[in-house]
């Protein structure tokens, strides 16, 4: 259903949980922040391990000392889309990274971010000539810059296309399980019977889809910083 929001804007059902999920995120980090002691415990326990993940084997391991500084936002990408994907599997919920809206913005984010970082870093001639490579002929050379300039425009489509694809697929699939388990436990007492195997079925899916939404908000995540290291050690070889 859309509902209008204040001067016509639309709201999505998918907009709502997108929304709730930040507000979820937000609250999550505030609340495990207000006690920061030496040995954490309960939700600051959690939150830092989380932290501690994205930091050790996402920034650390992918660009080193000099990916501190960009902590923050590859953190803020993984818990974002995470507690997205988790909230769609609640029933009744819509993943907010199930729409192109919101996982093309992300991407967009993404791309504005790491080029920025780039640019930054080398100077707008400076990043650019990165993407020539050395040693080479001079025409196979340009053949091959505008092959790596084409493949940074087409990021933010794959990194977009593919989140949104996982996680609106699961979302169909756990939905038609549900339908064909209220179907049969509908039509007759031997219906009945027959509705364990897609609640059964449905059950294994949605143990599943915990697994698939960990490993896209991993995914998309680990990608950002791989192009974040990307722009910050730009034409070294």
């Amino acid at each position: 259903m859309v509902h209008p929001l204040g001067g016509g804007i639309p709201l999505t059902n998918y907009m709502v949980f997108l929304l709730f999920a930040l507000v979820l995120t937000m609250v999550f980090f505030l609340v495990a922040s207000r006690k920061v002691s030496l040995v954490p415990k309960g939700i600051g326990n959690v939150a830092e391990l989380g932290v501690e993940f994205v930091r050790d084997n996402m920034v650390m391991d992918v660009i080193g000392p000099e990916g501190k500084p960009y902590l923050a936002f590859i953190a803020t990408v993984f818990f974002f889309i995470l507690v997205n994907n988790l909230v769609g599997l609640i029933p009744g919920a819509k993943p907010g990274t199930g729409t192109m809206g919101t996982t093309v913005t992300w991407a967009i984010i993404v791309f504005v971010v790491y080029n920025g970082i780039g640019v930054k870093r080398h100077g707008a001639w400076g990043y650019l000539k990165s993407f020539y490579p050395p040693g080479v002929i001079a025409p196979l050379a340009v053949f091959v810059m505008f092959l790596e300039i084409v493949s940074h425009f087409i990021r933010p489509l794959t990194l977009s296309i593919r989140l949104f694809a996982n996680m609106f697929a699961g979302h169909v699939i756990l939905g038609i399980f549900s339908i064909f388990t209220v179907l049969l436990w509908d039509a007759s007492a031997a219906g009945k019977v027959i509705a364990i195997l897609p609640l059964a079925m449905q059950i294994v899916m949605y143990a599943f889809e915990v697994f698939v939404a960990l490993i896209q908000a991993y995914v998309f995540a680990i990608l950002t910083t791989v192009y974040i290291n990307g722009a910050v050690h730009a034409g070294e070889h």
